[in-house]
């Protein structure tokens, strides 16, 4: 058993990403132009500081590509383009969706300028980032098609993945690589799930004050209270007071306002901008009692795969045509939480979870699969 599993997890992260980031500087080494691809709802935290140093001790044009842009406000956008401007003021920074194709005429008109104003006739351009952020995305956008392959390793030979954009331009995709974090890092980012943290007091501190030094209004309108220029655990009691989380003894629960602060922080809902992201989502319904009346009076209602396995026999749920829906449930003595018809077990599993979390419900059983076209995740828990 695992004393300390964030520990072996960024034992393991240094183990397997050495060879890969030297893969990386090799890449970056070799270009001209280095695109470092940022997700616009966290710039922050999903941008690789080393990566950027390295890509400008070795002289090579950087730009940064801040990726799902149409999730975030223009005048956000603008905010973190000026910030990395003044760190870098020799960069570039261009927006861009890679999965509404907004910004890659923009960001390959960029490309071709600097080649073009440097005389380079042949140009290289590598791609580099941490993981999910939309690197082999940003390729397919801007070439059109289906030409970078995702989950390299460091065993694939560089010259077997450079891309072509134009006759004289090559494009090259790269291994994300995380370089190793301490634990605030990794719970800030979802690597490592706070429930599992030593520490959630810290991360959140750091989650506050990244959002204050970027914009000082956001904090105030949030949590509806004045708030000074330390951020400090101070702080941390009087949003406790402002949530009334007590704890046994009276006193404020420092770790569950910290819980607090890093879930809603990763849902979106405590951000750098005040725009509510969910809409940007799939349209969902709460409602899940046309699943669970045919659960009335069942036997195992404890057991989410026998949930799963009754109601694939229900014939009328198969035909219906609903869009996603995720609800939740007190049945018995359990709470049950339901997602229906969504596009992937994946996403049905995730929206389980993060119902789960945010009801304060601990799942003990797990179960999905399909009833006709729709596809079914089921979880089972108990209230903390």
């Amino acid at each position: 058993m695992l004393n300390n599993p964030s520990k072996h997890l960024k034992m393991d992260n240094m183990e397997n990403k050495i060879p890969m980031r030297r893969m990386v500087h090799k890449i970056i080494y070799e270009c001209n132009i280095v695109l470092l691809v940022v997700d616009a709802r966290d710039p922050e935290t999903t941008r690789n500081r080393s990566l950027e140093e390295y890509t400008i001790e070795k002289n090579k044009k950087l730009i940064y590509v801040i990726n799902k842009s149409d999730l975030v406000p223009k005048k956000i956008l603008e905010k973190w383009k000026n910030k990395f401007k003044s760190e870098n003021p020799d960069s570039s920074v261009v927006f861009v969706s890679a999965k509404e194709k907004l910004g890659t005429k923009m960001l390959r008109d960029e490309i071709k300028t600097y080649l073009n104003s440097n005389n380079i006739k042949y140009g290289q351009v590598g791609i580099v980032g941490y993981p999910n952020v939309g690197k082999s995305s940003i390729i397919n956008a801007l070439t059109g098609k289906k030409s970078a392959r995702s989950g390299l390793t460091a065993g694939l030979t560089v010259g077997e993945q450079w891309v072509k954009l134009t006759k004289d331009i090559k494009l090259l995709d790269s291994p994300g690589i995380i370089e190793p974090k301490d634990e605030d890092e990794l719970v800030i980012s979802g690597a490592l799930r706070y429930e599992k943290a030593d520490d959630v007091i810290s991360p959140a501190l750091k989650i506050l004050n990244r959002i204050h030094t970027f914009d000082n209004t956001i904090l105030k309108e949030y949590y509806g209270f004045e708030i000074g220029e330390e951020i400090n655990i101070e702080l941390l009691e009087k949003i406790g007071t402002k949530l009334n989380f007590l704890a046994k003894d009276g006193k404020i629960d420092i770790n569950r306002t910290s819980k607090s602060i890093i879930r809603e922080f990763q849902n979106g809902k405590l951000n750098y901008h005040r725009m509510n992201l969910k809409k940007y989502e799939q349209k969902r319904t709460k409602n899940i009692d046309f699943i669970t009346k045919y659960l009335k009076d069942f036997p195992y209602i404890n057991d989410a795969d026998q949930i799963i396995l009754h109601l694939e026999n229900i014939d009328e749920l198969g035909k219906l045509n609903t869009k996603p829906v995720i609800g939740i449930k007190e049945l018995d003595d359990a709470f049950v939480i339901i997602s229906f018809s969504e596009k992937s077990r994946d996403t049905g599993r995730k929206k389980v979870e993060e119902l789960a979390r945010t009801s304060d419900i601990e799942l003990y059983s797990f179960g999905d699969g399909r009833i006709g076209k729709h596809r079914i995740y089921v979880g089972v828990g108990e209230k903390k």
